[in-house]
């Protein structure tokens, strides 16, 4: 029993140092070891003796523990922060698990690594931390307005790429998947369906991506002459944004949505929304009313009915242009391209959540 858990705790130690965990920082005392993983000294010895067979670690002359050159930190490239808001336990974003995919991706073919970083608000010292101590930042941002102290720290500071926002007005490169210019698009769709209102509802917080959809519908309403109705209902941050949806959805429908006969959904939370309460109403979606969304994060061809929205781009080369920068160094003052980072144009999924206004 006693060979099965120095075995068991060696094989531990070998996909920790195999995937980079103690490159930056070093192996930790043996004490400290013993104590962390739960097992006694005696015990780990064995299991670093095999890992020393295995030329994965190496004494020092005294004594102490440590990477062999081939898995020490001149064997990986740079690594990078993942840094993202936390999630409770019962919120999925499709979306943050794509670009965490092809971050990883990414990461891989240079030779990088990647690390997840949890923040829970923007003066959460894990911020300051990653800037500190990775050699880029790949930045999701919460929903909640940026401090001005926190603007001012990430304005300065090198390496970090926003990721979804755009935040170029503070000197930092952002990769924005979905431009809101392309909205317009959408929009004149409805239109070609004989839609002579299109409603918007918003459940998201105010960042610049929310806010800027929504600036890129009433600008073509304005413009295109096609009333509709505004619901703004942010999602508190203690309540699941699908759960939030729905209150929404059916707050929309019973004052203004019921004369509606198409709305555009800011995110899909809000588009789902719609969908679920619109059987309550006895409204057929795609026949009574239209909906469609921005980006439906990946899910909305698999959904019944399916949902209108823009096809996702890849993002895999827009992430290497910014890796390429980071492991150059990441220096502000040596970013040569245009800070905003976007398709030129993007394709629209025709989903069956719409189609031509009742008659």
């Amino acid at each position: 029993m006693t060979r099965l858990k120095h075995l068991q705790i060696s094989s531990l130690l070998e996909r920790r140092i195999l995937q980079g965990d103690y490159a930056k920082t070093g192996l930790p005392a043996e004490r400290d070891l013993a104590e962390e993983i739960g097992v006694s000294r005696v015990t780990l010895r064995k299991a670093l003796d095999d890992l020393g067979r295995k030329g994965l670690v190496e004494r020092s002359a005294n004594r102490r523990l440590a990477l062999a050159d081939k898995v020490g930190a001149e064997s990986f490239g740079p690594e990078v922060a993942f840094l993202t808001p936390s999630l409770s336990p019962d919120s999925f974003s499709p979306d943050l698990q794509q670009w965490l995919a092809s971050a990883e991706y990414v990461a891989r073919k240079h030779n990088s690594r990647i690390r997840v970083m949890n923040y829970k608000h923007w003066d959460d010292p894990v911020i300051t931390e990653s800037l500190r101590n990775y050699a880029g930042v790949l930045l999701v941002t919460s929903s909640e307005p940026i401090p001005p102290w926190t603007a001012a720290m990430l304005a300065q500071a090198d390496g970090v790429v926003v990721l979804s926002e755009d935040l170029t007005h503070l000197g930092i490169p952002s990769v924005v998947l979905f431009p809101p210019r392309t909205t317009k698009a959408m929009l004149d769709r409805l239109v070609e369906f004989g839609h002579r209102r299109v409603d918007c509802l918003n459940v998201q917080g105010h960042n610049s991506i929310t806010m800027a959809r929504i600036e890129a519908w009433r600008d073509w309403s304005t413009k295109e002459g096609v009333p509709g109705f505004y619901m703004d209902d942010p999602c508190p941050g203690d309540v699941s944004v699908f759960d939030g949806g729905v209150a929404s959805a059916r707050k929309w429908l019973k004052r203004e949505g019921r004369n509606a006969t198409a709305v555009m959904c800011v995110t899909l939370p809000a588009a789902l929304g719609v969908m679920r309460v619109a059987r309550d109403f006895g409204i057929e979606i795609g026949k009574d009313l239209s909906v469609c969304t921005v980006d439906s994060e990946g899910l909305g061809r698999f959904l019944t009915p399916s949902i209108t929205s823009f096809e996702r781009p890849n993002a895999q080369p827009f992430l290497s242009i910014c890796f390429d920068w980071i492991a150059a160094g990441g220096k502000k003052e040596e970013w040569e391209r245009k800070l905003l980072i976007e398709p030129r144009s993007l394709r629209l999924f025709d989903g069956e959540s719409w189609g031509p206004a009742p008659k």
